[in-house]
């Protein structure tokens, strides 16, 4: 079996987008359970946050795109009168959000979900439990992919074996590199949270990329 792979303590600040005044403030109790990486025993939060600045708009503008039934439906009228809705982001959404920023300190262990060696080991570890969720396999799209069950037991495990959290790819591009931070690692601040203009330019690149327009 191949060892398991810890991500290296990330040379730079890491980015949270989150509710001002602060946007790396932990998450009210009764609000979790939701998140990827969320523990599904409810014993501790998670802080999400993005190695790039750009990787924290498309985590959390996301949801504004339009469904795969309005796509659908939206080929099936395209040439005809009938007019179709503008998917739009508010524009209380970047006045109540702000982007914070945190280091990382050194000295404890992330479970680095990007290589193939680690999702080896969760395949032999968490074989009963793969096959208890109804799972055939364990690869990268189960990492990246839409099982809360499957990703939280994965947090779980990486929380009992001494991980301070964790490092994963986007599921929208590979090439950005996501961290969920467990409640008790340590970090600093570094600097004052930043508040989002409408002018943004990863607000404009990531509403370009989702097709989205802006209040």
């Amino acid at each position: 079996m191949s060892p398991i792979r810890t991500a290296a303590d990330p040379s730079k600040p890491l980015y949270r987008l989150g509710w001002l005044p602060d946007p790396l403030a932990w998450a009210p109790w009764e609000s979790i359970g939701d998140g990827r990486f969320d523990d599904p025993q409810r014993r501790f939060r998670v802080l999400y946050a993005a190695a790039q600045r750009r990787g924290a708009f498309i985590e959390t503008l996301a949801r504004f795109r339009p469904s795969l039934e309005f796509l659908a439906r939206a080929a099936e009228v395209t040439g005809s009168d009938e007019s179709l809705p503008v998917f739009t982001i508010p524009s209380a959404w970047h006045l109540k959000r702000g982007v914070g920023r945190l280091r990382v300190l050194p000295g404890q262990r992330w479970l680095d979900l990007r290589a193939p060696e680690t999702r080896e080991t969760l395949r032999s570890e968490l074989a009963g439990t793969l096959l208890e969720l109804g799972l055939s396999d364990l690869d990268l799209s189960g990492v990246t992919g839409p099982t809360r069950t499957l990703t939280q037991v994965i947090a779980r495990w990486a929380y009992e074996h001494g991980h301070a959290g964790l490092a994963y790819p986007s599921r929208f591009d590979e090439t950005l590199t996501l961290w969920a931070i467990f409640e008790g690692a340590a970090f600093v601040t570094a600097g004052v949270p930043e508040p989002i203009e409408p002018d943004d330019a990863d607000l404009a690149a990531t509403a370009q990329l989702f097709g989205l327009t802006r209040e």
